[in-house]
């Protein structure tokens, strides 16, 4: 069932104020460092949001500079790097769903990256945790968990080949991680207004070896999922066929 009138018209409204918020980037290079923060037009149209972000641009960008200093005083030629990308993955009239890449390089043998996301609730406006959809904050965690699992395994094997295990590896590289360890991050995949997957993502040396990278996995939103939420949050959400 397709949401109704109103739900379309504040979705446009709600385009209407992102178009009108431009997307924002800041670039910073010398020969002590590389920087860069990035926010989508979404992101732009919360100013409490954007009073957030510039703080932790100002941060990241001193931090990138002062480290990157330190580090061609020990050794000539090598900076510091640091990359923040917020993009939008969905947004319902309630709901702001950003996905938050961070990569950065501090001199050891390879950059690292991680991925989080940020949940705002425009009517409390402010930011909230994933558990905060639910009238129990763990008890999405078993409608979730086992097709996570299967899903990672699924995509080990085609990353791995064979059983998609490291013959004499680590351990937890063939362990199914703890949700709490993993970014949860609701994204609307129709562009209509309301969140129809949710992307599981495991970083690099959580789920497998540095090499094989994040572990993206996106499960589709499920009428039982949907049911454990709390009321208020239900109308962002549309359940797919299985």
């Amino acid at each position: 069932m397709r949401w109704g009138t109103i739900g379309l018209v504040a979705l446009m409204l709600l385009g209407a104020g992102s178009a009108q918020a431009r997307s924002f980037k800041s670039t910073y290079k010398s020969k002590y460092a590389q920087f860069d923060f990035s926010w989508s037009s979404e992101a732009a149209a919360v100013p409490a949001l954007v009073k957030r972000l510039r703080a932790e641009l100002r941060k990241a960008k001193a931090d990138t500079i002062e480290g990157g200093k330190q580090e061609w005083e020990i050794r000539p030629g090598i900076g510091w790097e640091s990359s923040t990308k917020i993009t939008t993955s969905g947004q319902s009239p309630r709901l702001l769903s950003l996905s938050r890449t961070y990569w950065a390089f501090t001199g050891g043998a390879h950059g690292n990256g991680q991925t989080t996301g940020l949940l705002w609730d425009r009517s409390l406006g402010k930011e909230m945790p994933f558990a905060s959809l639910f009238t129990s904050a763990s008890s999405y965690g078993p409608v979730l968990r086992g097709p996570y699992c299967r899903a990672l395994d699924q995509e080990r094997r085609k990353r791995r080949g064979g059983d998609g295990k490291l013959n004499g590896g680590i351990g937890e590289f063939d362990a199914c991680p703890k949700l709490s360890d993993l970014a949860i991050i609701p994204a609307d995949s129709g562009h209509d207004g309301r969140f129809d997957r949710i992307h599981l993502i495991a970083p690099a040396y959580l789920a497998g070896p540095y090499a094989e990278g994040d572990y993206d996995i996106a499960l589709p939103v499920t009428g039982p999922l949907i049911r454990l939420m709390k009321p208020g949050y239900r109308p962002s959400f549309e359940a797919q066929r299985q």
